[in-house]
């Protein structure tokens, strides 16, 4: 496994307090489009920036609350949200002829990890941007407490990724997590309890990224360079297409990444076992490894089992009372926080694989899919050998497509949930995910 980063014990982290400030976000505002003009991105805010100027419209004269779940296929996502938000929609008011009386003010969820991997000039934006930090391995109380509030108050919309991370795919979801149907119902519950009218939004808003050109040849000398790096035998086989060889090229390379991780791991496949399946075997093994390392019960989907595995080790790693151990004890906490962080590093290594699959080119073969799955393999090999994979030459500038799905009714359901409250989630939760899916496919 890959040397732990974590050599000593830490000081328990800290809460991070919401402190949303005009000034950072009117910063932001300003350098965002002159970012994307200088990344070649190219943003499509089809019906989205209409529709959700509309729902701050009514929001803003208080008949609504809003709760904005989005799809999550990207890093990039915050800043494309934020200049939708601050930049595009009021704009979009204006044209309408109905500007927006205040700013968009905003709430979001983000993971308290971030800061970690990040840095702290991140953290110091996000809590500056309307950011509530929230611990996603346990029941984060605090957190929950101040989105519910947020939500009811409804002075602010408040923004999630029901997937609960990113997989970097924008034609595949990951299984959505309950939260946001969760705290849909526990809002709506609150507004009918104290007679409050206003309506709560449920707004499914899509994220999709392509290439605006096709650089075959970009992507055919990168592959070269996987096969060179990892000693795989290019194929000699005539191309009958222009994507078949080149899938098979990437199936090739994983396949041989695969053996590598099995190999370490002292797992033996049954001959003939797809590379889809090594892969689940691979990851399930991952998990099991460091659930008893952690003495976890297995359970949950494989998200949750991630986020259970990360709090364990969060908990050996970032300590109370450190400074008041007695030098034995402290190194032993020194000695216990590598061992967590060697754990981490495999739960984060199956994380790195949970999108790559076989199956995600060949339902759909096209450049957007391959280059996806081609920078996904490249990740994971920069992460393992502790380097950034050099990214040359370049695919070329992406556009980033933006759209709104039908709102979901939260305050029909509330009979429903009062009746049966898992039920009554589990129904909203695929709801959503049936609308955000729908939102998938490219216009």
């Amino acid at each position: 496994m890959p040397r732990a980063s974590t050599l000593i014990a830490r000081p328990a982290l800290r809460r991070l307090p919401t402190r949303p400030s005009r000034l950072v976000q009117g910063l932001i505002q300003r350098v965002l489009p002159r970012l994307f003009r200088l990344q070649g991105l190219e943003l499509r805010s089809g019906n989205a920036a209409q529709g959700l100027a509309k729902a701050f419209a009514a929001q803003q004269a208080g008949q609504s609350t809003l709760l904005i779940a989005f799809r999550h296929p990207s890093t990039r996502d915050p800043l494309v949200l934020a200049d939708l938000f601050w930049n595009r929609i009021p704009a979009e008011a204006a044209a309408l002829l109905q500007p927006l009386p205040r700013p968009v003010e905003l709430r979001f969820l983000y993971d308290r990890g971030i800061p970690i991997w990040a840095g702290p000039v991140i953290g110091w934006l996000l809590q500056r941007c309307g950011g509530i930090a929230i611990h996603r391995g346990r029941l984060d109380r605090p957190a929950l407490a101040q989105a519910r509030a947020t939500l009811v108050q409804g002075r602010h919309a408040l923004v999630v990724a029901p997937e609960g991370a990113t997989n970097n795919l924008s034609g595949e979801m990951a299984p959505l997590e309950p939260g946001v149907a969760q705290l849909a119902f526990w809002a709506a519950d609150d507004l009918t309890k104290t007679n409050d009218r206003r309506e709560l939004q449920l707004l499914p808003l899509g994220i999709r990224y392509s290439w605006r050109q096709q650089r075959w040849g970009a992507l055919d000398q990168r592959l070269t360079a996987l096969e060179t790096h990892l000693g795989v035998e290019p194929s000699k086989k005539p191309a009958e297409d222009p994507i078949s060889p080149r899938r098979d090229r990437l199936l090739r390379i994983g396949a041989h990444l695969m053996s590598a991780l099995e190999q370490l791991e002292r797992l033996n496949p049954p001959e003939g076992q797809s590379l889809t399946e090594r892969i689940e075997a691979y990851r399930l093994h991952g998990l099991a490894t460091a659930e008893a390392h952690f003495q976890l019960k297995a359970g949950g989907t494989l998200q949750e089992r991630c986020r259970s595995i990360e709090q364990a080790a969060w908990d050996r790693i970032y300590r109370e009372g450190l400074d008041q151990l007695p030098t034995l004890e402290r190194g032993l906490a020194d000695w216990e926080a590598q061992e967590a962080d060697l754990q981490l590093s495999r739960m984060r290594l199956v994380e790195h694989f949970t999108s790559v699959s076989g199956h995600y080119v060949s339902d759909a073969p096209d450049f957007d899919r391959l280059a996806e799955m081609l920078l996904l393999v490249e990740e994971a090999i920069g992460w393992i050998e502790s380097k950034p994979w050099p990214a040359r030459p370049s695919l070329g500038p992406q556009r980033v497509e933006l759209s709104l799905g039908d709102p979901l009714p939260v305050h029909t359901r509330l009979q429903d949930y009062r009746h049966n409250r898992r039920r009554a989630v589990q129904h909203l939760t695929q709801a959503l995910d049936d609308e955000l899916s729908s939102l998938i496919s490219p216009a």
